[in-house]
């Protein structure tokens, strides 16, 4: 059996990119020695970024024919004509070409529905939409209604769905009415570009971009659910207290970091503030090592990456609460609502003792959670198992 994992995420979406590279290592580790595994990317500069994990890609563009059958395969009157005259297009043609028997969307993808014959694996990262939907970025121009039709017609024919937490699992079965038992709960974990031999060292990175330790450091694209204002405003509230504590924001631009920096600027914020951009995946592993604690007060959830990273590399975290599951005693946890909690919480990680008592409650989450992606790759090993079975009856 032959699987192919679709990549359509650069590296420039962040944390996206890195869950997807994830999947495809392990989807690597568990096919090793049982099932053959291809990957395909839309990005063609992926190929120098997976090339690091000696992982081989093959480049492909989405035509207008999968463009309509992905759009058109829910419509009605399509599915009838589509029954008679059965055109598959060259995404799926290529694939077939490849002798693909299962695709893997390593991301959640509108174009699951483009395929007509081969199966699939789906994934959801969340459904924060539904959670919080008074966003922009999954409220305007219909960017509702385009996640909730995707969830809701196309998730259902998935081999499996893989999803980040039980949390999320009950979620989308309860919401979509999809078997339970079609989701499979596989805990997200650190970015591979974390390792050190991948990684520049923390004084040459802190020299590059002129950074002294002690700041705390919100790794994050620059949505607005991301919730950087409640950072501010919480610094704006010690400063108002004597207390000055420097913050390090690094991601790309999907359309707030202007307000942010504009509230910066009104806020006479200016001097305390650090805004990196798009950082190289080499300096990440520094950016980490330099700070006093990471901070993470997001909306969006049940689950994150910059958590487990933070554990990994030994540093404190300050989160937002109602993601309790995830991280359970090992963050100071706020409600991403209340600044002064914020502020708070910025305070209690400057003290030695308390730092050291949430850094050793990550590292024991940091084992647990592992101890559940093990559990669930065995899971995911089963169903592939199966699916191999199930394929040799027909051609």
């Amino acid at each position: 059996m032959k699987v192919v994992a679709i990549l359509e995420h650069s590296i420039t979406g962040g944390g996206g990119f890195n869950q997807a590279l994830n999947a495809i290592l392990q989807m690597q580790r568990i096919c090793k020695g049982r099932f053959e595994i291809e990957v395909f990317t839309t990005q063609a500069e992926n190929a120098i970024h997976l090339q690091k994990f000696d992982i081989p890609v093959v480049t492909f563009t989405y035509s207008l024919v999968d463009k309509f059958l992905a759009k058109f395969s829910i419509n009605s009157v399509w599915q009838v004509i589509q029954s008679r005259i059965k055109i598959i297009g060259s995404f799926e043609g290529k694939l077939v070409k490849h002798d693909c028997d299962l695709v893997y969307f390593v991301t959640p993808s509108g174009y699951m529905a483009s395929l007509q014959k081969l199966n699939h694996i789906a994934t959801v990262w969340d459904v924060c939409h539904r959670d919080t939907p008074e966003f922009p970025e999954v409220r305007n121009f219909n960017e509702f209604f385009i996640r909730e039709r995707n969830n809701q017609n196309y998730l259902s024919s998935a081999v499996a769905i893989l999803v980040d937490s039980e949390c999320s699992a009950d979620s989308i079965s309860f919401r979509y009415s999809i078997d339970h038992e079609r989701l499979l709960s596989m805990p997200f974990t650190p970015s591979p570009f974390l390792g050190v031999d991948l990684s520049e060292s923390k004084d040459d990175v802190l020299k590059i971009y002129n950074l002294d330790t002690k700041y705390f450091f919100y790794p994050a694209q620059f949505w607005s659910h991301k919730n950087h204002i409640r950072i501010l405003e919480a610094l704006l509230l010690l400063k108002r207290e004597g207390d000055k504590h420097t913050v390090v924001f690094c991601g790309g631009d999907q359309g707030n970091k202007a307000y942010v920096k504009k509230v910066v600027e009104q806020s006479n914020l200016d001097s305390q503030v650090r805004f990196l951009g798009f950082v190289p995946a080499e300096h990440m592993r520094g950016l980490y090592e330099g700070c006093q604690a990471v901070i993470m007060p997001t909306y969006f959830g049940p689950t994150n990456m910059p958590p487990l990273e933070a554990w990994t590399l030994g540093k404190p975290l300050i989160y937002s609460a109602q993601f309790s599951g995830q991280v359970k005693d090992a963050a100071v946890l706020v409600d991403p609502d209340d600044a002064s909690q914020l502020a708070a919480a910025i305070t209690a990680c400057m003290d030695k003792k308390f730092s050291e008592k949430i850094i050793k409650a990550g590292r024991l989450r940091l084992q647990e959670l592992s101890d559940e992606h093990a559990i669930s790759e065995a899971s995911l090993l089963a169903r592939l198992k199966i699916f191999e079975k199930r394929l040799r009856c027909w051609e």
